[in-house]
């Protein structure tokens, strides 16, 4: 009987003292959402969409943070490069970064400086446009970053953003996407030359995603939630590609939208409620 006690005993002791170390682990080294997560097919994957933008106006500072506070997955942010060479982040209406109907001033990004930039405000909240950098320094060992890139400038875009990512050790926070082919060529050379695990994730924004050939092109399909059919996110899964499902800015995230795309097994869902979505999948004990 005593020799039984003991030996509980030991083992409760053993194991508390695990826990306990684990728990100082924790403490020291905050749980970070590595992007190659999205892989796992584990559990699905909340995205705010230009962070909290329903609150707070899209691709700023503020609703960067306010998505990092609700300890969701992900941002997913829109970058282009200045004339001086600054990583901005902004979803522009254009291929050349244009400011219409984001910030108080005409032009496009990539003819402007970021000392220009840097005095204009949102149209909405009068806020300031962010750095790349500046997301990465509140973002690290927090939450990891979809970048999406429509800057065609694809051999100037690119140098300038491994700098960042290799200066802020951003890359297991970090999937770089873009509807343009040409970058994952990029992501693949610079994986092989240095033996790295960048991730690419392909944007499919055309009139049928029917055309689609699956084959050779990422690691994610990054896709409008209408598309995101059953059928769409087998081929893809098949073909070791993730699902990130966006809901429009102009939609309203909706029940309806989140149990179609749970039933059809998206993997990340890029959301403009994260707040709302977090909040159901927890109910639901999805999250």
């Amino acid at each position: 009987m005593n020799i039984h006690f003991f030996f509980y005993k030991t083992i409760f002791s053993i194991l508390l003292i695990i826990n306990i170390i684990i728990f100082i682990e924790n403490l020291q080294n905050p749980k970070v959402r590595k992007s190659n997560d999205i892989f796992s097919k584990h559990k699905l994957y909340i995205e705010a969409h230009r962070g909290f933008n329903k609150e707070i106006f899209e691709n700023t500072m503020e609703s960067f943070q306010k998505a990092i506070d609700l300890e969701i997955d992900s941002i997913e942010s829109d970058v282009w490069l200045t004339k001086d060479n600054e990583l901005v982040l902004l979803h522009a209406n254009s291929r050349s970064g244009s400011l219409s109907n984001y910030y108080n001033h005409e032009g496009n990004v990539i003819e402007l400086t970021w000392d220009e930039l840097s005095k204009y405000r949102t149209i909405k909240n009068n806020l300031t446009m962010p750095r790349l950098s500046d997301l990465m320094k509140i973002a690290k060992n927090k939450i990891y970053i979809n970048l999406e890139i429509k800057d065609k400038r694809i051999d100037v875009v690119f140098p300038h953003l491994i700098k960042l990512i290799e200066k802020y050790d951003f890359f297991d926070q970090i999937l770089i996407s873009s509807p343009f082919f040409e970058y994952y060529s990029k992501v693949l050379e610079y994986n092989i030359k240095y033996g790295k695990k960048l991730v690419f994730g392909f944007i499919y924004d055309k009139n049928s995603i029917d055309t689609f050939d699956y084959s050779k092109k990422g690691n994610t399909l990054n896709i409008y939630w209408g598309d995101a059919t059953k059928e769409v996110c087998r081929k893809a899964h098949e073909n070791g590609m993730a699902i990130i499902a966006w809901i429009d800015i102009f939609e309203e995230d909706t029940i309806d939208i989140y149990n179609q795309l749970i039933e059809n097994k998206v993997d990340v869902i890029c959301c403009n409620r994260p707040n709302m979505l977090q909040a159901y999948l927890k109910k639901h004990h999805i999250y």
